[in-house]
């Protein structure tokens, strides 16, 4: 009898330990074990994301690109910014868009997930970059529309990330964001809606709009308080700022991109990503 207890004991443990192996790793994509847990385990599965999302071309344009093009009338070249791009599926739903005439800029810290990105698109209206969302390496409200996807939760500091999102907007400009609705596998990772708009307006968003989109998901639209000029598509050289000493002159070498200042240089690797995560900002 004691020795089917303790293979029953056995078995017990083996399976509670399988259980928080899958939450830790899969149902919550190691959000709790930290942030290079996160990307770490988004650079394994870079080639097998889009299979494991299943995304549909008409959805996108539908829910994402088409209610960007809308809400930004009559602009058609707009500069948008889509932090935690991953492989690029909001980028590439607007260079769809039989109105876009702007350019999108994909930010993103997995490289591997930027590198199946590249992939998609060699288009002069798109850029990629292998940088922080929560330090972005641009100026103060200079983006038409930023965007962030099923990325707020797995963040280290949400609420920060919110910030320097909206920061980088322009008054008047507008946010399309994601909110994780089904909060039973994340406890103490997600908001309800009411906090997620709570939480934009105090940090300068005025009107939001909460949608219905997936069943994990709502889409959160809001606009910057304020009105200011449009931004419009523009070369990446007169948008970059240096990660490290802040800077607003980088120089494309063609494999580098180079500060002016400091002498900083970003690598530019073969897909055609800038890599600005190689550099960090002096304390």
């Amino acid at each position: 009898m004691s020795d089917l207890l303790t293979l029953l004991l056995a078995a017990a443990l083996l399976a509670g330990v399988i259980a928080l192996g899958w939450w830790l790793l899969i149902a919550t994509e190691g959000v709790y074990l930290g942030r290079r847990m996160v990307i770490w385990l988004y650079d394994l599965y870079a080639g097998r994301y889009d299979g494991i999302k299943h995304f549909r071309r008409e959805y996108d344009h539908m829910y994402l690109a088409q209610p960007i093009m809308e809400r930004i009338a009559p602009i058609k070249s707009p500069l948008v910014l889509d932090a935690a791009t991953g492989t690029g599926r909001l980028p590439l739903a607007l260079l769809r868009h039989a109105h876009f005439q702007g350019r999108v800029i994909g930010v993103d810290l997995s490289r591997r997930m930027l590198g199946h990105a590249a992939v998609k698109f060699n288009d002069a209206h798109a850029n990629l970059l292998w940088a922080p969302a929560e330090h972005l390496p641009f100026a103060d409200n200079c983006f038409d529309v930023v965007t962030c996807l099923e990325a707020l939760e797995f963040m280290e500091h949400p609420e920060t990330t919110l910030i320097e999102l909206i920061r980088v907007l322009r008054p008047g400009g507008i946010l399309l964001a994601t909110n994780r609705i089904n909060t039973k596998l994340m406890p103490g990772k997600t908001y309800v809606d009411d906090d997620v708009a709570a939480m934009l307006q105090r940090n300068g968003m005025g009107q939001v709009e909460i949608m219905g989109w997936q069943a994990d998901y709502d889409l959160v639209l809001g606009y910057k308080k304020g009105q200011s000029t449009p931004t419009l598509a523009r070369p990446l050289g007169e948008l970059l700022l240096c990660p490290r000493c802040g800077h607003a002159h980088l120089t494309d070498e063609g494999d580098h991109w180079v500060c002016s200042n400091c002498g900083a240089r970003a690598p530019v690797g073969h897909d055609g990503v800038i890599e600005l995560a190689h550099l960090a900002r002096r304390g």
